[in-house]
């Protein structure tokens, strides 16, 4: 399944050739490798997930690999009561160029991962632009309530030095979720929008009725229902599950800017792909793109395999066609 929208025309795929598709096998033997991480294994046991969190904290966020640091220009700060990070082609981004907010994922529990590094480095190497990365306050320590407010005053900081126009606000997972979440706070607000959205395997509703995620859980080797329901609570705090805050699929998706949305047919937050596009559908949005690869696991946009690749590239093709439309 692969549907094409709106600025879709813009981005070639020979996923639409017709031929049989199958993931690459450097694909199929990540897959396969996946289970050695330990992520489903966090997300499986709920009842542990408080140990293994604390855990989690006796060790700092990482950086972006020393490679990254001879590539690019990368520094950071203190915005917010948080630490951000900064990256930008050595000698600073292409005239003209945009500029990404880029949310992690990680359940809004787990800090950032190499693989958000690269990812981020890689397309601020394709766009020759930069790109903002906050190491955001993680739950349940810190809740949406707080956690929202403080990325909408990042990106007012953010609109103001480079312009909304030029600004993509994206990220995966849960980061794709608050994405979401984020543009229609700005949008609730009156703030001047960003240019685009890209959201990879976004993570859009923490009530846990999305139809469809229990049979697709077996061939999920990162997740489960009952650790992002776990996660989910967390996050929201005294705020209701369905709250737009925290499941960005029940607020409002009319007069958001055109989106990117990424997802994979064994990831079981495909459903929630899935019922954001039905949704668009149903208000008669057509400005944005959905990319559903087959046999694709959570976030293999940002993995080291062919797809995820070819994920990038069309990311950067997104960009870059809406970043032209808003400096025309």
């Amino acid at each position: 399944m692969s549907r094409l929208h709106g600025q879709a025309s813009t981005l070639g795929s020979p996923r639409n050739s017709g031929e049989p598709i199958i993931a690459s096998l450097r694909a199929r033997l990540v897959n396969l490798a996946l289970p050695l991480l330990g992520i489903k294994r966090f997300f499986s046991e709920p009842e542990k997930m408080d140990a293994r969190i604390a855990k989690l904290r006796e060790k700092d966020p990482i950086r972006p690999r020393g490679k990254w640091h001879r590539r690019l220009d990368i520094s950071e700060s203190t915005a917010h009561g948080h630490a951000v990070v900064t990256i930008a082609p050595k000698g600073g981004a292409k005239p003209g160029a945009p500029h990404m907010l880029y949310l992690h994922g990680g359940g809004y529990v787990m800090d950032i991962a190499a693989v958000h590094w690269d990812s981020v480095a890689k397309l601020c190497e394709d766009l020759g632009a930069s790109a903002t990365v906050p190491i955001y306050p993680l739950a349940p320590e810190v809740t949406a309530a707080q956690t929202i407010p403080a990325m909408r005053a990042l990106y007012s900081d953010l609109a103001e030095r480079y312009g909304a126009e030029s600004i993509t606000i994206m990220g995966d997972s849960a980061g794709g979720g608050m994405s979401l979440a984020l543009a229609q706070v700005i949008l609730q607000d009156g703030g001047p929008l960003p240019a685009s959205l890209v959201l990879f395997s976004p993570w859009l509703d923490a009530t846990g009725a999305g139809e469809g995620q229990a049979e697709i859980e077996p061939r999920d080797k990162m997740l489960s229902v009952a650790g992002l329901e776990a996660c989910g609570k967390a996050y929201a705090g005294q705020l209701p599950l369905d709250d737009h805050k925290v499941s960005p699929l029940f607020g409002t998706l009319e007069g958001l800017p055109p989106m990117a949305i990424f997802a994979g047919t064994s990831d079981i937050l495909v459903v929630d792909a899935r019922r954001l596009v039905a949704k668009l559908d149903a208000l008669g949005i057509r400005d944005y793109v959905y990319r559903e690869y087959p046999d694709m696991f959570h976030v293999w946009m940002l993995l080291p395999v062919p797809e995820g690749r070819q994920a990038l590239d069309e990311t950067a093709q997104f960009i870059r066609s809406h970043h032209t439309k808003g400096n025309s």
